[in-house]
């Protein structure tokens, strides 16, 4: 047993070093590609502060931006291992006072994202589920996200080969059945057959007239990956991190990208333009439903739902797993509570793991305590309010998901410009500063399409989103300033255990790129 006094900053363990690239790579899966294409893609499309038609094009935008911020996460991967992962890569990649202050806004921004706000999404697809196929009559709503919560701590209590073992399943049981669906729209042609317009900026301009456009979409559409470096938070317990966590990162978030596009595409075609155009794919409570109710049969929508389910469960696990060591790690270092660094008898951060406890049941908590529902709509021709979410818990499920989307962006954005100074010991090629230069750009873009132009009223949900992420980061600083004054050698001590790792290969060979005669799986 490991498990960590009540002595601060003592260095408690985690397991043991044997987790491999495929770990990694069900790790990475937090995205929670099948959820994200339930709740989210749409969103990319919304006329009014998204994409509209160009979302496939949108999509595949953020796409690339994405995978330039994974390469330049991976830069980090290859020099430092921790179980904070950007809190370890920051304190040694840019300075201790960064990486302690960017680890607490990162962190707290997680719990919205997939720390809490996952339990929200899963409490309205189970319901809606139990509701349409079981029974008008069951359990509250809230009940499902705490039975899901309950389940996610309890795999995560006894260790972290079965909850990833647990994510693997959901995942592969979940792709193949959505990946159908897609080639099935494609080889009926949609609903007015395949086109390529959709790629062509002008059909709702790069920014927007009110509002949105292709930028507007980018935001939108870097939700649909963000997660993927939960990975990293395993770096502690992987045989070679510096090689594993860096493939998982590119290799994940580039099939993603391939499947984000082509379920967009399909669904894109599958709506029709005019019907995309004027937000019903956006604003539909089940687009995955609709399209496999129309394609393939009632049948195969049941199916998917349940699949969206379980691939929402896996994005619950792999974001349990991040939050739990990321508070560990930072309770080990006597940044928080001694206590957060206590491990289970099988050497899992049960106490950092609570924390998603406490995301899940507070954000439960805002939505009985507000009615966003009521907030954010429009008012149509004949003077009447339209809500674009059909309850409270849906529209406090996407509010807290796109503050936390804001919080990791910025997060990526540090990430980005500090990683300039690691370029020279990884290869120090042309190419790389351009890759780094893409992946800062790439959440600019996404803030701007997002937040300009007018209006900023409590109307358009991304502003209230930027009113909490201002509050967190607030928060984070309180947090920073008093450890500043009360234990400023913690802070200059951070993260002592995820030294330089000297003496490894060049990035190009980690990616798979060894020299003739070298062997080694990738």
């Amino acid at each position: 047993m490991s498990q960590a006094s009540e002595g601060d900053g003592v260095q408690g363990t985690l397991g043991k070093k044997n987790l491999t690239t495929m770990h990694a790579v069900a790790q990475a899966l937090a995205i929670g590609p099948m959820f994200s294409v339930a709740l989210i893609l749409g969103g990319v499309s919304r006329p009014d502060i998204g994409a509209g038609w160009n979302a496939t094009l949108a999509v595949l935008l953020a796409g690339l931006g994405v995978l330039a911020i994974a390469y330049t996460i991976s830069l980090y991967a290859r020099k430092y291992a921790g179980a904070g992962a950007v809190y370890e890569y920051l304190t040694h990649g840019a300075h201790p006072w960064v990486g302690v202050f960017v680890a607490g806004f990162f962190f707290v921004g997680a719990l919205f994202l997939g720390g809490g706000g996952i339990y929200l999404g899963l409490s309205v697809l189970i319901d809606g589920f139990w509701t349409t196929h079981i029974s008008d009559s069951g359990p509250a709503w809230w009940v499902w996200g705490m039975i899901a919560l309950a389940i996610v701590l309890v795999l995560n209590y006894f260790g972290i080969r079965l909850a990833i073992r647990a994510m693997l399943t959901f995942a592969i049981a979940s792709f193949i059945p959505m990946v159908i669906l897609a080639i099935v729209i494609i080889a009926k042609g949609g609903k007015d057959g395949n086109t390529l317009t959709m790629f062509n900026p002008g059909e709702t301009s790069l920014f927007g007239v009110t509002g949105g456009g292709v930028l507007g979409g980018i935001l939108l559409g870097i939700l649909l990956f963000v997660g993927f470096e939960a990975a990293a938070s395993i770096g502690e317990e992987s045989e070679d991190p510096h090689r594993s966590i860096p493939r998982a990162l590119i290799g994940t978030v580039a099939v993603a990208a391939g499947f984000f596009v082509l379920m967009s595409y399909a669904f894109s075609i599958g709506y029709g333009e005019k019907a995309v155009s004027e937000g019903l794919w956006a604003f539909s409570p089940g687009p995955v439903s609709e399209m496999a109710t129309l394609y393939v049969g009632s049948w195969f929508a049941t199916l998917l739902e349940l699949v969206v389910i379980l691939d929402a469960m896996a994005l619950a696990l792999a974001i349990c797993v991040m939050i739990g060591r990321g508070f560990f790690a930072l309770g080990r270092d006597g940044l928080l509570p001694a206590f957060f660094a206590k491990t289970s008898r099988r050497d899992t951060p049960w106490v950092g793991n609570l924390m998603v406890a406490v995301g899940g049941i507070g954000l439960t908590l805002l939505v009985f305590a507000t009615d966003y529902a009521s907030q954010f709509g429009f008012v149509d021709e004949a003077g009447a309010f339209v809500p674009f979410f059909p309850n409270d818990q849906f529209a406090t499920f996407i509010l807290s998901a796109t503050i936390g989307s804001f919080a990791i962006e910025l997060v990526y954005l540090v990430l980005a410009v500090a990683a300039f100074r690691l370029v020279p010991t990884s290869g120090n090629k042309p190419w790389q500063y351009l890759i780094v230069a893409v992946a800062v750009a790439t959440p600019i873009l996404g803030f701007y399409g997002a937040l300009n132009p007018e209006p900023h009223d409590k109307s358009n949900f991304n502003w209230v989103a930027a009113a909490w992420t201002i509050g967190l980061l607030v928060l984070a600083l309180i947090w920073f300033v008093i450890l500043v004054v009360a234990r400023r050698d913690k802070i200059d001590g951070a993260a002592s255990h995820a030294a330089d790792h000297h003496g490894v290969a060049p990035l190009d060979e980690t990616l798979g790129y060894e020299p003739a005669g070298d062997t080694t799986p990738l």
